[in-house]
């Protein structure tokens, strides 16, 4: 959607005149109406022009099971089962008739709201779909959660200043650079030449680190043109990157890389889990297993929502086992205060963002499927 010229001409026609509308007709029509209007025009008609009955059925689904829950026909966690069903069945290829684009994180927009909504709100038919199908985040993100939604399309009035037009277009051409010059340099000029070799040591640190850096490019260009774009009309979605190459930490790297989605599956995985856990009284005297376990499921997800492929499922476990060992090393350092100096030490410091960086270029090399495993 963010690769054609086209596209770019009707997304800042569309800005200037939805903000024309919404300043004039400000008060007999809707700000959620004409988003939901522009929703089914650009995603619709556009995105899945060829293969609308799909999305029509996911929605009518999706939102069913929302009333159902409203009305306590339903209860939270079987209601998050059954939305969660469609993904899952497609994901395990047992029902490739429900596969569309963006279904992953429609789905889990769908989840939050069964979450994280008012019942009044989950009722409103427009803002349900508009959220479910808004152009900017269908295909893969940011999660834009349905909180931060209702509280954007709420707002009294939007005005598209030539302040805040300036800020979107600097974003959009920031991750334009990102995605068709950075991303795709380093696909054409490495992958491309690199992945076909037979794997030794040398294929295998090149490519991992030429991955990594292409999956961050990459998808952080397709964020922030997705961030610029939903600027223009009034929607503040969220930061998805924030510079990962600086982390200092596993913990730190998933703040930086993905966090949305990382901020998502912390509430929806880590917390339900780590709750749970504490109930019984073994975890609530091992805090730090059930800590373990929590982080272990969280980060796997991170990986394996993506399908059951062997490279999902190890580089899942990967992110999992290995921020789990960074766990317990500062479980250790809290009862050791010489451990405690040895990691402040500054060599080790450095040391330890290498083996950081070094360890998630080796699990999205995995995860991209292109490794030997």
């Amino acid at each position: 959607m963010y690769t054609s010229a086209p596209f770019f001409a009707v997304l800042f026609a569309s800005s200037l005149l939805f903000a024309g509308l919404h300043r004039l007709l400000g008060n007999r029509l809707s700000y959620t109406s004409l988003f939901s209007f522009f929703a089914l025009f650009a995603v619709w008609g556009y995105v899945f022009k060829s293969q609308i009955i799909v999305p029509i059925l996911m929605f009518s689904y999706l939102y069913g099971i929302a009333i159902c829950k409203d009305k306590s026909w339903l209860k939270t966690w079987q209601s998050v089962t059954l939305s969660l069903l469609p993904l899952i069945l497609v994901k395990l290829h047992l029902n490739n008739h429900w596969g569309m684009i963006g279904l992953s994180f429609m789905t889990f927009r769908a989840v939050d709201v069964l979450l994280y909504r008012n019942k009044k709100d989950s009722r409103n038919f427009f803002q349900y779909f508009s959220y479910l199908f808004s152009p900017f985040i269908i295909l893969a993100g940011p999660m834009y959660r349905w909180r931060s939604w209702v509280q954007d399309i709420t707002q009294p009035n939007f005005r598209l200043t030539t302040a805040v037009f300036l800020q979107s277009m600097e974003q959009i051409f920031y991750g334009i650079v990102q995605k068709f010059l950075f991303a795709m340099l380093i696909d054409n000029l490495i992958i491309s030449h690199w992945s076909h070799r037979p794997f030794t040591l040398t294929v295998g640190i090149v490519m991992s680190l030429a991955y990594s850096f292409y999956l961050y490019f990459d998808f952080a260009g397709y964020s922030n043109m997705a961030i610029g774009a939903g600027r223009l009309f009034g929607l503040n979605i969220p930061a998805n990157f924030n510079l990962p190459i600086l982390a200092k930490n596993p913990q730190d790297f998933w703040r930086r890389f993905h966090i949305s989605l990382s901020e998502w599956l912390r509430d929806v995985v880590f917390m339900p889990i780590y709750m749970n856990l504490m109930k019984s009284d073994f975890f609530r005297n091992h805090k730090v297993t059930a800590q373990n376990i929590g982080i272990f499921c969280t980060l796997f997800c991170m990986g394996a929502w993506n399908g059951l492929e062997l490279n999902y499922v190890v580089s899942g476990a990967l992110f999992g086992g290995i921020s789990v060992m960074h766990n317990m090393i500062l479980w250790c350092a809290k009862r050791s205060q010489k451990i405690t100096s040895w990691l402040n030490n500054p060599l080790i410091s450095f040391a330890g963002r290498v083996l950081t960086l070094a360890s998630a270029a080796v699990s999205l090399y995995i995860f991209s499927g292109m490794s030997p495993v």
